[in-house]
């Protein structure tokens, strides 16, 4: 007797079954696919606890004929694909032929079709996979499909279900995830004969998203599009100021096909990188077409998993994508807000006071003398920036910004200062740097991570030519074992930022040389944090460099030192987030204060 025996097809749907049927949330999937695909332009779900009881799925699509239900329940037949060379070419969501019979080997399903414009459909009911019961039924065109009793048949694996509370969210999720693809189509999902989302044939993305995500998100949330020959890339993503700890909404689509895969969330956080902490994610829903026979679909039971033959364009695309929503500038007003500054009347702004527009203006400074005065500043600035060496970026002296304060007194009273459009109103906790935008909203400026960023992109630009100060008196650090065989990996990058060191016998650490910006203390700090932390990579160098070395919170700073950092930093390619990614201002308008002010 042979050894290997063909199993029988009740226990190859329930493997199949296990591939293709996780949770309750997946039959949602699987069916709300098969009417996708089937042309449907309503569906309509309902639940009852959690989809462990029942999953009905209700649509308007083409229908089956009787002869073609059960072969729509016999494994790996479909409509879908008929040659091999078609599954490089996948357009459908389902192809495999391994849904239905997989759920109904596991469950108790009654399917009801009913094709064309004829007003007789039949039906088949199915427990665990044998057939009970079939027949004609009265029905309209479309597909009804109830499933009962999921996973009843199977206790080991019905045991590994959350709570009904939890597999029932993972359901709305899958419905969610469908609805936001195909914006024509009515859906529609009830939860015990209640109606938990209707969304309408025609709606806007933004629309649905409003729908099912707190106002608060939906608030921030900006749209983008990008075309790059056959590749294209388009969604709602949001402002950084709205990030959120967990990932969950985060939502990706090739092809109109919800996917889950790293290197899409790789390419995501890139695109945000210096803006979220590590620990923060954004709110996205990102839409990305590509050609049919450069993306895999083949490679998951379920589908939800791609293989692309080009992951550094799709990579390259998503960053660029949503780097084009995260560039504005917000230093400057938009082109409105400012006719409304130019105006003499001071526009709809309620007639601020004229000590208020002297900060931008000066007393008695016309609209021409105020630009002219901006071109004067601004070259003053250019040759201030010539002459000053690779590392001075603020220094704590009032000699250096003297030029440009000489030349703001010429117009102003000795306590307002402006730089670049921004008026300079002081120092808060000695923190925070105030500021006047020329729409008249205060904008506030983190002092330290505003140097943070000056400092880090002056290391980038100008590190090979860093002047090296020699000690005195060598430091000496005594290394763990673990410090040694970190120090000797990163051993030529740490030399070349500037430090002239020496390792002794002892494993002491002798530092004869630091960088000239830093003093002895901030020197060894860094190798310590560097040591302890075990960067390697250059940036996460430079971004410790930076930290150590930048002015801090609760320093107090004078007026020409405030001036002088805000100018290098309007200067500085990325200048709304510190390295570490936290906001480096914030900005209050007459709609926050009215808010705080309950108006």
């Amino acid at each position: 007797m042979s050894m290997i025996r063909v199993l029988p097809p009740g226990l190859q749907n329930q493997i199949a079954a296990g591939e293709v049927v996780e949770r309750p949330s997946a039959v949602v999937k699987e069916l709300m696919e098969n009417s996708l695909d089937a042309g449907a332009t309503s569906i309509q779900v309902h639940l009852e606890s959690g989809g462990q009881s029942l999953i009905k799925i209700i649509d308007n699509g083409q229908g089956m004929r009787p002869e073609d239900i059960p072969l729509a329940l016999t494994r790996h037949a479909t409509s879908k694909i008929s040659a091999l060379e078609e599954l490089s070419r996948i357009s459908s969501y389902g192809f495999r032929g391994e849904a239905l019979p997989s759920i109904a080997s596991i469950s108790k399903m009654t399917i009801s079709s009913c094709p064309g414009n004829n007003n007789e459909g039949y039906f088949y009911k199915l427990i665990f996979g044998e057939v009970a019961d079939q027949g004609p039924l009265a029905m309209t065109r479309g597909t009804r499909i109830r499933v009962e009793n999921l996973l009843s048949n199977v206790p080991a694996r019905l045991k590994f279900l959350k709570t009904r509370a939890t597999e029932g969210k993972k359901c709305v999720e899958a419905f969610i995830r469908h609805s936001l693809t195909n914006l024509y189509t009515d859906f529609e999902l009830l939860s015990e004969s209640r109606s938990l989302y209707r969304f309408y044939p025609g709606e806007t993305l933004q629309q649905r998203i409003e729908a099912i995500w707190p106002n608060q998100v939906c608030e921030h949330l900006r749209e983008f599009s990008l075309r790059r020959h056959d590749f294209a890339i388009h969604g709602l993503a949001s402002s950084p100021e709205s990030a959120q700890a967990r990932a969950d909404r985060i939502m990706f689509y090739i092809n109109n096909r919800p996917v889950s895969d790293r290197m899409l969330l790789a390419a995501l956080r890139q695109a945000y990188q210096g803006r979220l902490l590590s620990r923060e994610y954004p709110q996205a829903v990102i839409f990305i077409s590509v050609p049919l026979e450069e993306v895999d679909v083949n490679v998951h039971p379920a589908k939800t998993q791609v293989r692309f033959r080009n992951e550094k364009e799709i990579f390259s695309l998503i960053v660029a994508g949503i780097g084009s929503i995260l560039n504005d500038n917000i230093y400057q007003s938009s082109s409105h807000v400012t006719r409304q500054f130019d105006n003499e009347d001071g526009g709809g702004n309620g007639g601020d006071s004229s000590e208020l527009s002297a900060a931008f203006q000066g007393e008695g400074i016309h609209e021409d003398n105020m630009s002219e005065t901006y071109q004067e500043q601004e070259s003053l600035q250019r040759r201030f920036k010539e002459k000053k060496s690779s590392y001075d970026f603020v220094p704590h002296t009032s000699q250096v910004h003297e030029t440009i304060v000489d030349q703001v007194e010429n117009h102003q009273s000795k306590d307002r200062f402006v730089v670049g459009r921004l008026a300079y109103l002081g120092q808060i906790v000695n923190s925070y740097l105030l500021f006047k935008k020329q729409d008249h909203n205060l904008l506030i400026v983190d002092q330290h991570a505003a140097h943070e960023r000056v400092m880090l992109e002056g290391y980038k630009k100008g590190f090979r030519k860093i002047v090296i100060k020699k000690l005195a008196l060598p430091e000496r650090l005594s290394l763990h074992p673990s410090e040694l065989d970190m120090i000797q990996g990163i051993w030529k990058k740490i030399r070349t930022m500037g430090y002239i060191l020496e390792l002794q016998e002892d494993s002491t650490l002798l530092i004869s040389g630091i960088p000239d910006f830093m003093n002895i203390s901030e020197a060894t700090e860094v190798l310590r944090d560097i040591m302890a932390e075990k960067k390697s990579d250059l940036d996460e160098i430079f971004i410790t460099m930076a930290c150590k070395s930048s002015i801090k919170a609760g320093s107090n700073m004078t007026s020409d030192e405030a001036l002088g950092l805000m100018d290098q930093l309007l200067s500085c390619d990325n200048n709304q987030y510190c390295p570490h990614g936290r906001p480096i201002t914030r900005e209050l308008g007459s709609k926050e204060l009215e808010k705080m002010f309950k108006r």
